[in-house]
Parts: C-alpha cells; structure tokens; sequence
C-alpha cells in the first residue's frame, strides 16, 4: 500500500475483519499509516488473503511447539520480523498472545481492539454503561462470551494502547453495546464487528495525530 504515513505492522490470529477495517481505512485516507506487513501466528488465518490482496506484505509465524520450541524464542522471532519491517506502530488485531514487555517496549505505540466496554482507569475492575448499569470490565480471551454468560446485558469494544498488564492500557475510544435478551456469541459478535471496526479506526487515528503533532497524550507508564 501507499509508503505515505506511519509505518505499521499489523498482528493477527483469524479471519482479519479488523484488519479489513484498516485497510479500507487506509484506502480512503481517513488513516495515515504505510502498512509494511500483516503476520499471522495461524498458517490458515484469511486475514492473510485479504492482506496479499490489498498488496500488504503477509505471512504466518507459528510457534513450534511440538519440536520444543520455547516461547521466548518465538517471541524473539516475531520481534526480529517486526524491526525488520521499520514499524512504528503495531496493531494487535485478534492476536492470541499475549506480547512480553520486550516487544511492547520496543515500538513508539502499540494498540489493540479488544471486544469489552473497559474503564478508563486501567486498575477499576467494574465500568459504567453511560446511561446503564455498572457491569464488570471483561478482560481476557473471552470477553464477549463471559458478558453474555454473566447475564450483564451490555458488551462493547475499547481500543486501547497495550502495556505489560493484559487489557490494562490507557483507552484511546471505547463504546458499549447492549446485548439483545437470549442473544448468543455468534450473533452478538456480528453485531459487535461494525463497533469494533468504528472504535477501532477512530483509536488509531487519535493515536496517529498525537503522534504527527510531535507529541504523545498518552502514557503507557
């Protein structure tokens, strides 16, 4: 893509709907960033195809574990292939590893979408709904599934910058989403994708002026 903007390497597990959501983003300028490469620690992820489409570099980096590989080695190696890239930020978009502060710590930013309404202050564990209940701030793989079996109502989407503590970081946008009485994960999540995608994009690009103005309002210390 355009070698104009920020530039970006881009992490993911699956299918790439957030990442599908950059790129058009990218596309049509709302989002200043030169996409240099698309890693995957899942061979079959689709988000590959659409990064290959869109002329992004792409490719998985799988831990081997059956041959014994250690996990700070495989970390070593997505790091190696990030600096290899030149990115600046990095983009945590359904990556399911949780990142060691080596790799955190080595890039002006790095930012992930995770699939809960989170507080502000990293250390709450309870958030109010804007005209809603207090509910939990669910952190974790499972956000969404955990909202919907603790019969909360509500669920959401937070961009937020990442540090060492998991799902921790200062908040760039969040958003919350009520969830419909009976609803199951896979039609909650269909209605969360738009959210996530929206709450996404505009969390980048508050980082991205921050960071064009020549400072940062954003502390992940």
């Amino acid at each position: 893509m355009s070698s104009e903007g920020i530039a970006t390497a881009v992490l993911i597990s699956g299918s790439g709907s957030n990442l599908q959501a950059v790129i058009d983003a990218v596309a049509r300028r709302d989002l200043p960033l030169d996409l240099r490469l698309v890693l995957s620690n899942r061979a079959g992820a689709f988000g590959l195809e659409r990064a290959r489409r869109a002329g992004v570099a792409a490719r998985a980096e799988l831990w081997d574990r059956r041959a014994g590989e250690l996990r700070g080695a495989y970390d070593a190696r997505v790091l190696a292939a990030l600096r290899e890239s030149g990115a600046e930020l990095v983009l945590l978009l359904g990556w399911m590893h949780v990142l060691p502060a080596a790799i955190v710590e080595s890039f002006a930013g790095v930012i992930n979408i995770h699939p809960a309404y989170l507080p502000e202050d990293p250390a709450a564990d309870f958030v109010s709904v804007p005209g809603g209940p207090e509910i939990p701030a669910f952190r974790g793989a499972h956000a969404l599934r955990d909202a919907i079996a603790a019969g909360v109502g509500w669920a959401g989407a937070t961009c937020h910058l990442v540090t060492p503590a998991v799902d921790r970081g200062p908040v760039l946008t969040r958003e919350p989403m009520r969830l419909r009485p009976g609803e199951g994960e896979t039609d909650a999540l269909e209605r969360l994708h738009p959210v996530e995608h929206r709450v996404l994009t505009e969390g980048v690009a508050r980082w991205c002026a921050s960071r064009n103005a020549g400072f940062s309002t954003f502390s992940t210390h």
